[in-house]
């Protein structure tokens, strides 16, 4: 017994400094006036009525909080001239959470009258994302009594604040919201959080520095703020440059100053860093930094310099303008200041309509028939990344002729007149739609990966593809492999009296000559060129697969035959002319 006793007292005296040194305390309470330790929004939102807003109460409809202490409260919440409801929202910012572990956001609140299709809900936010995915309903009426609720917040957060949303249709309903607080226990290991700021963001690379107390440090670069929520670095485990933190990837590891060159012009990168204390433990992270890498730069390029000038050489060397000589300068030519390509397939039409009516027009707008082996139409619904429907396409399509397809149920007009009918075209107005050859897209209407929610917007129509009959303008020659919402016109859905043709009376022939030609350091010698034609330049820089914008565009040019071919050729004319004077 006495050894048992001696263990047991042995226990305690270990355990006791870490009894003693977890104290709880209040990271963060909600107050009112100048005072406040915690701060807060709220959004009265767009209703008739001006007494229908989040207030700071004593008393509402005989409620008071304990101790008879302030709240927020809110009542006769009336529908818009819509007759639509919103949800007014009390948002307490994410506060950081220093040095503190075992953390749990509690309230209190009460609702009374909140019936069928009225609530009062809240969200837990940590790291400035909504970390459950989605909002945690409470009851619709707590019988007019206070309740307490108490959220634990997860132990790899490091920030946490939460949202207060409510919807009423009647003057009669109330609510409340009270007694917000932050509580932990101290934890020294989650000390504080290093400085990040961003010092320069050029298009090759951004430039980090870090204020610590510490030397050590880490810090890790992410294409979503919010794969930061959950992937903190573990105590006591080491990482370097290049490991994955979750979905996060390690930059840099004890530095005070960083460039990160791995960014690619145009993309936005997200950054967090923690501190390392010499026991091996994690401080709290910093807060997010969000940087957006600029877009590279416009350049442009100047007529060339016609190379010997012989009608033989038939040849102009293009100088690369003075730029930064990590960037590709490439160089597009074209008979015209269009700098159009030669014609290809498109979508001419595209319907949603009502019911099954939904079809696809494809319009060949070159002199010569195109052979359909080996094309498919391919639907990705709802954001997906894979097609969900593939459709083979056969046969050959006439110059200037249509291929019309639709839905095997749609209405008989479009049935009668199709080329192809099908159940696998069945498309709603979020689903990206494509026409592929191989792993080429020829055209495409939507983003493949992503779901706009009801349709992809064209021009002032916000459902542009939904509900909607669209037809591509007449200056179109080509399909693109990327959306272009502006070639597109929007009619009424179940639009059919353009369908089996296409207007192409503003098409222009292709005029590209050459397309992305790479400028050297010592220019680049274009060849092959016509002395009789004018020719025109444009060029835009290019960086780690990124490309930029187009300059502006130069030209025109013209070969020009050296004085002694000119001479010659002058001489033989005039001597040709001088043997037809005297007849045979």
């Amino acid at each position: 017994m006495k050894k048992q006793l001696f263990f047991v007292a042995a226990i305690s005296a270990l355990l006791f400094p870490v009894f003693l040194f977890a104290e709880n305390i209040t990271i963060a309470q909600s107050s009112f006036g100048d005072t406040s330790v915690w701060e807060y929004v709220s959004n009265p939102g767009q209703y008739q009525e001006e007494k229908a807003h989040w207030g700071v109460l004593r008393e509402l409809n005989e409620h008071r909080a304990e101790n008879n202490a302030p709240f927020w409260g809110i009542r006769g919440l009336a529908k818009n001239s819509e007759g639509k409801s919103y949800y007014h929202t009390l948002s307490f910012l994410p506060q950081q959470l220093v040095g503190v572990t075992n953390v749990s956001l509690e309230f209190s609140y009460f609702a009374e009258g909140l019936d069928q299709g009225e609530n009062i809900q809240w969200c837990l936010f940590c790291d400035t994302t909504n970390l459950f995915g989605s909002l945690t309903r409470s009851r619709l009426d707590t019988s007019n009594e206070w309740e307490t609720v108490s959220i634990a917040v997860p132990g790899d957060a490091d920030s946490a604040g939460i949202i207060f949303r409510i919807k009423q249709q009647g003057a009669s309903d109330f609510a409340g919201i009270g007694n917000v607080a932050l509580r932990g226990e101290t934890c020294p290991e989650r000390g504080t959080f290093p400085t990040l700021a961003i010092t320069t963001a050029n298009w090759d690379r951004v430039e980090i520095s870090l204020d610590l107390s510490e030397d050590m440090n880490l810090l890790c670069r992410a294409e979503n703020k919010n794969y930061f929520v959950t992937n903190r670095p573990q105590s006591e485990s080491t990482y370097e440059v290049g490991a994955s933190l979750g979905k996060n990837l390690v930059v840099s590891v004890n530095e005070k100053t960083f460039s990160d060159e791995d960014v690619s012009p145009g993309s936005t990168y997200y950054y967090k860093a923690w501190g390392l204390s010499s026991e091996g433990a994690y401080s709290c992270g910093s807060p997010i930094k969000e940087v957006t890498v600029p877009e590279l730069p416009v350049v442009d390029v100047a007529v060339p310099s016609v190379e010997e000038g012989t009608l033989s050489d038939e040849a102009a060397v293009v100088k690369r303008p003075e730029i930064d000589e990590k960037l590709t300068v490439l160089v597009d030519v074209a008979t015209s200041r269009d700098f159009l390509p030669d014609p290809g397939l498109f979508f001419s039409e595209y319907g949603k309509g009502s019911g099954n009516n939904r079809y696809l027009e494809i319009y060949n707008p070159s002199l010569e028939t195109v052979e359909l082996d080996g094309m498919n139409v391919c639907i990705f619904k709802n954001g997906s990344e894979a097609a969900g429907q593939t459709l083979a396409l056969f046969g050959s399509l006439p110059s200037y002729e249509t291929l019309l397809i639709c839905n095997n149920k749609a209405d008989a007009e479009l049935t009668n007149s199709a080329d192809l009918v099908s159940a696998k075209i069945d498309f709603t107005g979020n689903d990206a739609v494509a026409l592929i050859k191989g792993d080429e897209i020829i055209d495409i209407i939507g983003v493949i990966g992503e779901d706009p929610g009801t349709a992809w917007p064209i021009g002032e129509y916000a459902t542009g593809t939904a509900n909607h009959t669209i037809i591509r303008y007449p200056y179109v020659n080509r399909g693109s492999a990327t959306w272009q919402s502006r070639q597109w016109e929007v009619l009424e859905k179940d639009y059919f009296s353009d369908l089996k043709r296409h207007d192409c009376s503003e098409q222009r022939p292709g005029t590209l000559v050459y397309e992305a030609l790479a400028v050297p350091e010592d220019g680049l010698t274009l060849s092959n060129l016509s002395s009789c034609t004018l020719y025109y330049l444009r060029a835009k820089t290019a960086y780690k697969g990124a490309t930029g914008a187009y300059g502006g565009v130069c030209g025109p040019f013209q070969l020009i035959p050296e004085p002694g071919a000119l001479l010659y050729l002058a001489l033989l004319l005039i001597g040709a002319s001088f043997l037809r004077s005297f007849p045979l």
